[in-house]
């Protein structure tokens, strides 16, 4: 989850860094606008964020034992 927010966070300075060379398919700026085009498809392919967030969730509480409280007890 974290890794493609990094991604995002990457490809919007980069773009600001390269400025209109970022935003070439040819060139100096060919990678960079190869990889704002296609970084989204990690995103894609690992599922969304809420998605991969409320399965992990669903799995820990699944595994709680029966009389486990969260939090502290008073």
């Amino acid at each position: 989850m974290s890794i493609t927010r990094a991604a995002h966070e990457i490809a919007d300075e980069s773009v600001q860094i390269f400025g209109g060379r970022g935003l070439t398919q040819t060139g100096m700026g060919r990678v960079i606008e190869m990889f704002n085009r296609t970084y989204k498809f990690d995103a894609i392919l690992g599922g969304a964020e809420e998605v991969l967030g409320d399965l992990g969730v669903r799995q820990a509480m699944a595994k709680m034992p029966k009389g486990a409280r969260l939090g502290r007890s008073v």
